[in-house]
């Protein structure tokens, strides 16, 4: 009775999602960020020269990322790139379709295996409740082959996509998982590296938690802590947030 309770107050909350908005301003990230809230993940964009995605939300979802971009003053054919953080179908879930469109898709190699079957793949769960929420979560969607791929210990420059920042590998959630940092390293877009607030961020956004999934717990937990130890002082995440370093710390640990 009591999931099925927190399943309920999940599909009441995801049914009154936060309408598209800037989250952080230029003055904090060198380039202004706005996030779309769907169904079941955040997508952010970067707005600089050329605006740039960050995450494409679930299957399906992409009439509402449309919606939403225009409610942010952005139309779809002024975007030239899309990161893609990690290979689950909440985040590459409309990948493919932006790909369709002429967008160029950047993606972690150690998730090239999801990313081509179009498949979530096995997910660890880090609680007992995680592991009944995965009936609800989509595990498959259109397969692609993304356009940049980059590699254990890479970065990759997106001045070329329009925006001053930087992706860099981050495995740990994933083994492909994917970080974007922008205003000199100040701000870190990272996915599902945790997650912000309950019931998917829809309650206290900006309280840290551990994510209901992690590949590999204590390696996540590495890349929190090497991102604190480089100066990130605002945390955009995949679900909820944007969260502060001191409450990154507060949580994870110095």
């Amino acid at each position: 009775m009591r999931f099925a309770a927190s399943l309920f107050a999940l599909f009441a909350h995801a049914a009154c999602t936060p309408p598209p908005r800037m989250t952080v301003p230029r003055s904090e990230a060198g380039v202004a960020i706005g996030t779309i809230t769907l169904r079941l993940s955040n997508v952010h964009v970067l707005v600089g020269e050329h605006p740039v995605l960050v995450d494409t939300g679930s299957p399906g979802e992409h009439d509402k990322l449309v919606e939403g971009l225009h409610r942010l003053g952005i139309h779809l054919d002024d975007i030239r790139c899309a990161v893609v953080t990690h290979g689950h179908a909440d985040h590459a879930g409309n990948a493919r379709w932006l790909q369709q469109r002429g967008i160029t898709i950047i993606a972690g190699q150690g998730d090239l295996w999801r990313e081509i079957a179009g498949v979530h793949g096995h997910l660890k769960s880090t609680s007992f409740f995680a592991t009944l929420l995965k009936a609800i979560i989509p595990g498959h969607y259109p397969p692609l082959w993304p356009d940049v791929r980059i590699h254990t210990n890479g970065r990759y420059d997106l001045a070329s996509c329009g925006v001053a920042g930087e992706v860099i590998a981050t495995p740990g959630h994933t083994q492909g998982s994917l970080v974007v940092l922008v205003g000199g390293g100040k701000v870190a877009l990272v996915g599902d590296l945790f997650r912000g607030g309950a019931l998917a961020g829809y309650v206290h956004p900006h309280e840290p938690k551990e994510h209901f999934y992690q590949d590999d717990l204590v390696l996540a937990h590495r890349r929190i802590h090497e991102l604190l130890a480089r100066g990130v002082e605002i945390f955009v995440l995949g679900h909820g947030g944007p969260a502060r370093a001191a409450d990154v710390r507060r949580v994870f640990g110095p």
